[in-house]
């Protein structure tokens, strides 16, 4: 077990392949067991190894981080998990969010301008029990290139802002 070398991940990790994250990850899911998972962008706060991609895989009930770390963008192991976490529709257009309230829109707003800019940008949805979360509530962490850190805390899953997040982040919007 590795202490964080960096003091940005509060977490103690485990360094582990891309088929060790699935199977934990998938083996969790299909025990009900709470999990989540990360994508570190090169220059995430969060990054324990700055530079390139680490994939952080929190298994909560079972008190355990993995990461893997990849020198390009883990697109593929992201998609396979995302749907076991967030559902398979995760990344389905959905309506746009009626109810929306004026930070989350204004938040969308700068990921949206980030995205056609192409500037780099990455998220987080933090769970309430996620290791890198300090809140206990819903956090959404957003980073974009040249421009501080912003966050929103939810009392609930914040699902409508999130599959634009998402759908932003893929491409698909």
């Amino acid at each position: 077990m590795c202490q964080s070398c960096q003091p940005g991940l509060p977490l103690s990790f485990e360094t582990v392949e891309e088929a060790g994250i699935v199977a934990a990850a998938t083996a969790a899911h299909g025990r009900g067991e709470a999990w989540h998972f990360h994508v570190l962008a090169p220059n995430c706060t969060f990054n324990p190894r700055p530079g390139g991609y680490t994939f952080l895989l929190e298994l909560t009930d079972a008190g355990r981080a993995l990461c893997a770390f990849y020198p390009d963008k883990p697109t593929a192991v992201n998609k396979q998990l995302l749907p076991l976490l967030h559902g398979a529709d995760a990344l389905a257009a959905k309506p746009p969010g009626a109810g929306l309230e004026a930070e989350d829109e204004a938040l969308l707003a700068a990921i949206e301008a980030a995205a056609r800019a192409g500037s780099a940008w990455h998220h987080h949805m933090m769970f309430p029990a996620c290791g890198l979360n300090p809140s206990g509530k819903w956090r959404l962490f957003v980073e974009i290139d040249g421009k501080a850190p912003a966050t929103r805390d939810y009392d609930s899953e914040p699902s409508l802002v999130l599959n634009r997040i998402e759908r932003l982040y893929f491409g698909l919007s």
